[in-house]
């Protein structure tokens, strides 16, 4: 049987997780977390604009599947005012910041924002996501989306 969000959920085979229950909580920087998968198909992985990417920036964006199902905070709930961010559009609104790519995945060093943004860049340049706000102006977190882009992304 298939496993994907729209079918009943399967428990996590015993090498996909520290538990094979969904519901596992387990500790990750003195908090307590539930588990999240974050699909990627074939067809992304084997398409040019993945294949382009480094292996950092690939990895950044697996990370950044994870916020799919998986983010405490996101747009949505942090401004409920804005109705872009209410409306059921299809669209997915995550944040990616340099705290949770440092601290909590390890993928960078706490001294080094550059790599991080340069990597968001190729990412946004690739077709895999789109800034939706910059948060440097307003000196908020940036809000991001995915998209499709990367299917006709050319070298």
């Amino acid at each position: 049987m298939s496993r994907n969000h729209k079918s009943k959920q399967q428990p996590y085979m015993p090498f996909e997780s520290l538990s094979n229950n969904r519901e596992h909580k387990y500790m990750s920087n003195g908090k307590q977390c539930t588990d999240t998968t974050a699909n990627i198909c074939y067809s992304m992985l084997i398409s040019p604009a993945f294949k382009d990417l480094t292996a950092r920036q690939r990895i950044l964006y697996v990370y950044a599947k994870t916020q799919y199902f998986g983010a405490k905070s996101r747009p949505k709930s942090d401004f409920p005012d804005i109705e872009e961010y209410k409306r059921d559009n299809g669209r997915k609104y995550f944040y990616l910041n340099h705290f949770l790519m440092s601290d909590v995945f390890g993928l960078y060093p706490k001294s080094n924002t550059r790599d991080l943004y340069a990597d968001i860049k190729a990412l946004i340049e690739h077709g895999f996501i789109e800034q939706v706000s910059n948060g440097k102006i307003n000196q908020k977190r940036s809000i991001y989306t995915y998209c499709d882009k990367w299917k006709e992304w050319k070298e």
